[in-house]
C-alpha cells in the first residue's frame, strides 16, 4: 500500500476507535490517488469494516447463499471514493468507474 500523507493516512490506516479493519490495499491506494478527504477514507473505512461483518455473518449462516464477498467489500471500501476528491484534471463528482479510468490515463 502506498504510504498516504497526514490525516488521510491516519484515516484509512491507523488505529480507530473501536478498532475497525484496515481498508484493502487497493481501495487505500485508490483514496491516496484521489487526494481523498481524511473524513471520506474514515467514513469507507468504518462501512467497509460493518460489510466486513455483515458479509462474515452471512456466509456463516447462510452457506447456500452465493455471493463474491470480495466484491462487496471493495464496493463497500470504494462506494463514495468518487466525491471529495482533488486529483488533477478529475472532475469533483463523477462515478466510480469513470474517475478511477481518469485517475489511470494521467
Amino acid at each position: 500500500m502506498t504510504v498516504a500523507p497526514g490525516l488521510l493516512a491516519r484515516a484509512i490506516g491507523g488505529p480507530a476507535v473501536p478498532d475497525l479493519r484496515l481498508l484493502p490495499p487497493p481501495a487505500a491506494d485508490l483514496l491516496v490517488g484521489l487526494q481523498a478527504p481524511p473524513r471520506l477514507g474514515a467514513h469507507l473505512r468504518a462501512v467497509h469494516d460493518v460489510a466486513w461483518r455483515l458479509t462474515g455473518w452471512l456466509a456463516g449462516s447462510y452457506p447456500q447463499l452465493g455471493f463474491d464477498r470480495a466484491a462487496v467489500l471493495f464496493g463497500a471500501a470504494t462506494h463514495d471514493s468518487g466525491r471529495g476528491g482533488r486529483a488533477a484534471g478529475v472532475p469533483e463528482r463523477v462515478s466510480g468507474r469513470r474517475r478511477v479510468s481518469a485517475c489511470e490515463s494521467r
